[in-house]
């Protein structure tokens, strides 16, 4: 196995049919695509894997996309795909790294004990030249137990806070540097143009090459570089939540361990016009 973060094609082909791994495949579309991601997953995937929609496995009671779901909501899901909190989750998605890392933390908050990404995702495992397969998976049914660890998820009330009462803590965001500065429309309309006041522009691209993340030393050096300090507290946000977990996950990497992240994200800021912001 690579690390407690990552498993090669090789490694998961080694592995693929033991008792204790399942696969996931975990790809949503970005907002200005239309794919769909489950019909292609029905059409090829990894032997054995099952499809975690994260537009799904959510909170259905808000407008905002792909919020994180209730407790009993993600382990009624997950169980019924056959993952106990012991197995060993083996996540990618059929995109560029967007995606996996979501999965990743979505598993994390509510418990999961050893839960590891796939380098290069479905790209990377056809690239070695190993085999797919089509069709529904079926699994027999598991019991997840949760342990939900909520004070990493982050609320609009709590960013609010920290602004009102110079908290310190760091706002990093993860979207493109032309959304965070405000030269180009949002892909989802009607939200505004900006950036959470004060916060620091990690574009979640910027710690990912060809579906894998960089080296420890390259990605602390990006942190550095867009004006982070790493031994303050982080809350990181992007778009909607998803690769604002991008970003949760490299500063995991690089011992940051307790990063909040904002779950509506620009999502719900944008579309506030009480909300403060900075262009």
């Amino acid at each position: 196995m690579k690390n407690e973060y990552f498993v090669s094609p090789q490694w998961l082909n080694e592995h693929l049919y033991d008792e204790n791994i399942v696969v996931v495949d975990a790809s949503v579309p970005m907002p200005t695509q239309s794919i769909n991601y489950h019909q292609l997953w029905l059409e090829k995937h990894i032997p054995g894997a099952q499809f975690f929609d994260l537009d799904k496995v959510a909170n259905l009671q808000t407008n905002l996309p792909h919020m994180l779901p209730a407790p009993e909501t993600f382990r009624q899901a997950v169980s019924k795909m056959g993952i106990s909190e012991n197995h060993l989750v083996v996540i990618y998605d059929q995109g560029n790294m967007f995606s996996a890392p979501r999965a990743w933390w979505t598993f994390k908050i509510f418990g999961a004990q050893h839960i590891r990404i796939l380098e290069g995702g479905l790209q990377g495992w056809q690239q070695a030249g190993y085999s797919t397969e089509s069709g529904k998976v079926i699994r027999s049914p598991e019991v997840f137990n949760i342990q939900f660890t909520p004070e990493k998820v982050c609320s609009q009330t709590q960013i609010l806070d920290a602004l009102r009462n110079d908290v310190e803590v760091q706002f990093v965001d993860a979207r493109a540097e032309d959304r965070f500065q405000a030269k180009v429309p949002e892909p989802r309309p009607g939200l505004r143009m900006g950036h959470l006041p004060g916060a620091k522009n990690v574009p979640w691209t910027a710690l990912i090459d060809n579906g894998c993340y960089k080296p420890r030393e390259e990605i602390a050096a990006i942190f550095r570089k867009q004006g982070v300090d790493l031994s303050q507290p982080i809350i990181t946000s992007c778009g909607s939540g998803m690769t604002a977990a991008v970003l949760v996950l490299g500063l995991d990497m690089i011992g940051h361990k307790e990063t909040g992240l904002y779950d509506g994200s620009w999502a719900e800021w944008g579309a506030d016009d009480s909300l403060p912001l900075e262009k």
